[in-house]
């Protein structure tokens, strides 16, 4: 990624933020029981931009147009029916993702024209894709179902509810909801009453994540304490006096990444004892069932012992087995090895690598945000890196 991108992507985040788009996520996701799905067409629903989607008969060929719409449609056991999609790093760990058109620039953006000339049946669309995308795909004549906002754990949860219905897919959709908010909080009631290790998340120094993040939610969720969680910002700039003082105890990084040559964190608890845990990007910023695997892979390593009272606990035979959802069991805190019915492959060592440290200006107790102005005018760049 270019060093401008990467500036851009770091303001549209903090753009988001002040404009109200992201809000603080919850520390686990809610217990609940299985939602009945139905599954009965013509489907109608209000999509996340307010418009009246109406799905006529269950949908044969569908085209999504982000990263996580994918997963979402490979998770429910939905692949067989997705023509189009994004075709790149981002979704390279979907096995047979390769097999499908590409409908997405180098850039990441929609290629109308290749969507259009697929035919879909239905067109599920990120909140991040263009309103003029979105207009141009219904007035060629497709269906097209824009996604909500989501902002942490249980709205995507919901999502992959909702898409199923589309798409007809209603048990896979409720098999791989039940069981990833059974795993996910099974994860965050063991570990809940252990002390938290202070904890750093890096994109590549400066940048971090904060509130409102899907990461920060559930480095929380694995009982960790993000040193950057009192910013009060979202995805930012950190300087090297507040990682200095915070000391954190363990690193996460991307797969891949190398550990930034900063003395505060070459100096920390974290990389003295080796307390280094290397996540999936993909696993860890897509909004989608897989998010359990860095979940599970950081309380492993956060908690050790929570974690193995955990698996030597019997739990109770799920009352439905999802159709595709993974089914991790993390061994080491630096290689997750999921096992699931689709085995994802490895993914780009990263998704945001900044090539260029800014300098942190001091602003609030050492953290620098990054203009609010210049995130409104590219806010649709972004998420086709994160989502």
């Amino acid at each position: 990624m270019h060093r401008t991108d990467v500036f851009v992507l770091v303001a549209v985040v903090a753009g988001l933020v002040l404009a109200g788009g992201v809000v603080a996520a919850d520390s686990g996701p809610e217990t609940s029981t299985t939602t009945q799905l139905s599954c009965e067409f013509p489907q109608e629903v209000e999509d996340g931009g307010g418009e009246t989607v109406t799905v006529e008969q269950e949908p044969e060929d569908v085209v999504v147009l982000a990263p996580n719409n994918a997963q979402h449609m490979w998770e429910i056991g939905a692949k067989d029916k997705v023509v189009g999609m994004p075709v790149n790093q981002f979704t390279s760990y979907l096995n047979g993702s390769e097999e499908r058109t590409n409908v997405v620039d180098e850039r990441g953006f929609p290629v109308t024209e290749e969507v259009v000339n697929l035919e879909p049946d239905l067109v599920i669309a990120a909140d991040i894709i263009s309103e003029d995308t979105v207009t141009q795909l219904r007035n060629a004549g497709l269906t097209v179902y824009q996604s909500p906002l989501l902002t942490g754990v249980e709205d995507m949860l919901s999502e992959v509810e909702r898409v199923g219905q589309l798409v007809g897919e209603c048990e896979g959709a409720s098999e791989t909801v039940e069981e990833t908010r059974q795993r996910m909080s099974e994860i965050a009631n063991a570990v809940a009453d252990e002390e938290a290790p202070t904890v750093y998340y890096d994109l590549g120094f400066p940048f971090t994540v904060g509130e409102g993040t899907l990461e920060n939610e559930l480095i929380t969720m694995a009982g960790g304490d993000n040193i950057a969680s009192e910013a009060g910002e979202s995805y930012f700039q950190i300087s090297e006096e507040v990682v200095a003082t915070n000391d954190p105890e363990w690193l996460v990084l991307r797969q891949g990444a190398p550990i930034p040559d900063v003395t505060a964190i070459q100096e920390s608890t974290a990389v003295q004892e080796d307390q280094i845990i290397r996540v999936n990007p993909n696993y860890i910023s897509q909004h989608g069932p897989r998010n359990v695997i860095p979940l599970r892979q950081m309380a492993e390593a956060f908690h050790p012992d929570a974690m193995a009272e955990l698996d030597a606990t019997p739990t109770p035979t799920p009352t439905a087995t999802p159709t595709a959802s993974p089914t991790a069991t993390a061994t080491e805190a630096t290689t997750p090895e999921p096992t699931a019915t689709e085995t994802p492959m490895e993914s780009a060592t990263a998704t945001m690598t900044p090539t260029e440290s800014g300098d942190a200006d001091g602003d609030g107790a050492g953290f620098a945000v990054v203009s609010a102005v210049m995130a409104l005018l590219t806010v649709s760049l972004f998420a086709r890196y994160r989502r």
